[in-house]
């Protein structure tokens, strides 16, 4: 094979995604809880409050659009990405800071030219998937080259 055309190609799963958005709307609720226990007068915790659920919502809002653009991704071995909306080419991508490639999971930001940001959590399906461990060898690679 040609190194020119090693890449790895991944689809989301939605268990992941629902999962993602989930914790993300836990996490507001924890935030929500923590700002009204504290020892300050009420109507500064329901402004701070109020604050935190627009912030909140509108990460969560981004996510959850981006996963609607991001039906498939597609990382050459030079670290670009494509991004595929329902199996038509979308638009090209950049990884960006705060990705994270494990044995078993890989967490991915990138941005695609559109300026629109997603965030991909990817598990490893099988033992003896090739387009997993091209992923993981694509990742070594990068980071040996940054």
């Amino acid at each position: 094979m040609s190194s020119n055309t090693f890449s790895s190609n991944l689809i989301p799963d939605p268990q992941l995604r629902r999962l993602v958005l989930g914790t993300g709307f836990g996490a507001a609720l924890g935030g929500i809880v923590a700002i009204v226990a504290l020892p300050v007068e009420w109507s500064w915790r329901a402004a701070a409050a109020v604050c935190w659920v627009l912030f909140c919502g509108r990460d969560l809002w981004q996510i959850a659009a981006g996963y609607k653009h991001c039906a498939r991704i597609r990382i050459e071995h030079t670290g670009n990405m494509l991004v595929f909306e329902n199996d038509n080419f979308s638009s090209v991508a950049s990884i960006e800071a705060g990705s994270v490639v494990l044995w078993q999971f890989a967490w991915l930001r990138f941005r695609s030219e559109n300026g629109r940001r997603h965030v991909e959590l990817i598990r490893r399906k099988t033992a003896q998937n090739k387009d997993w461990r091209r992923l993981q060898v694509i990742w070594r690679h990068l980071g040996a080259g940054g």
